[in-house]
Parts: C-alpha cells; sequence; structure tokens
C-alpha cells in the first residue's frame, strides 16, 4: 500500500493515485474535524523561552496530553534533541549571537523535535481508503492517532483479559476455582 502526505498530519492510504485530488478534499474537511495538529511546535530563539518550551512539551508527554502516544524510541530521540538544543541556547545565549554553522546545527535538531512531536501528535489524522468485507467498493475511513491507539490499548486489555480467564479456566480440575463445575 501507498501512504501519501496530502495535508499536513494527514496520510491517506491509497491502491490508486488517481484518487489524491478527491480524497484531498475530504482529508482537509475531515481535518477540520479533529483539533488542529501543531505543525511546529518548538521554536528555540533564548534559552528561557526554550526551557518553557520544554517543560511544556515534557506536560504534553505525560498521559492525556497531546504527545502522549510517542513511541519509546522516539522519546529518547526527542529528548536527546532537546538536550542538544538546550546546550546550544545556553552556550551562545540567543539564536541572534549564534555563528551560520551553529544556527544549521540548532535549525537541524529543532525540525527533527518538530517531526517527531508531529507525528506523534494525537490529533494528527489517519486516513484510509478501503473497501469494506464483503464488498469491492472503497470507502475513506478517518480517525485521530490518538483513537487509534486508545482503541488498540482497549483491545490489547480485553486480549490480556481473556487470556486471564481462560488460563484460570484451563484449571478447573482445581479446588477452589471459579470455573469448576459441581
Amino acid at each position: 500500500m501507498l501512504y501519501v502526505l496530502l495535508t499536513a498530519g494527514c496520510y491517506m492510504r491509497l491502491s490508486s493515485l488517481r484518487l489524491v485530488s478527491s480524497l484531498a478534499l475530504f482529508c482537509v474537511v475531515a481535518s477540520a474535524w479533529a483539533d488542529k495538529v501543531v505543525e511546529k511546535p518548538v521554536a528555540a530563539d533564548t534559552p528561557e523561552k526554550f526551557d518553557q518550551t520544554i517543560a511544556q512539551i515534557h506536560q504534553e508527554m505525560s498521559p492525556g496530553g497531546r504527545y502522549e502516544f510517542i513511541r519509546p524510541d522516539e522519546k529518547v530521540k526527542a529528548e536527546a534533541d532537546m538536550h542538544a538544543m538546550a546546550l546550544m541556547l545556553q552556550k551562545s545565549g540567543s539564536v541572534a549571537a549564534m555563528n551560520e554553522a551553529e544556527k544549521v546545527s540548532l535549525f537541524d535538531a529543532q525540525e527533527n523535535l518538530n517531526g517527531i512531536l508531529t507525528h506523534s501528535d494525537s490529533n494528527r489524522l489517519i486516513c484510509e481508503h478501503i473497501a469494506p468485507v464483503g464488498t469491492s467498493i472503497p470507502k475513506t475511513t478517518c480517525k485521530t492517532v490518538g483513537e487509534v491507539e486508545r482503541a488498540r490499548k482497549a483491545t490489547g486489555r480485553q486480549m490480556h483479559d481473556f487470556l486471564l480467564q481462560a488460563s484460570v479456566c484451563d484449571n478447573s480440575h482445581l479446588p477452589g476455582n471459579p470455573c469448576r463445575n459441581n
């Protein structure tokens, strides 16, 4: 399958590129339903402002926050970028005081961090254009990253509970087992 970026934070899985123009409009309209994705969550210019930004990002990475579903490996990368940016800003005092090479390094780290955060944004819309079972007529469905991740976690909890119940009932021959038939 091919994933195409139609608008900022809106991806479509397509089986044919002919659908891009009509689906792009759908995706733009669907994007209005969800909260906006913050495209550039980090803009560093002074150490003080950046410290406030880091505090806000850490808060948003906690449960219930905008970036709560950031993957552990991406979180490590984001932390490394934030640390590198903080060091660069502390060393020079501001972006204005940096030489061109330092500005480029800061910009690279900032863009990498913004990419990680934008991809991990719970409000980012993911759209699929697939044919439901039993029909050959494709249908477009869109969900936010947050909705997809919450459903995945709920399914995982249900499976865990089911397997736990099944393992308890496998030992139904033991006395005191709640699954034991009397």
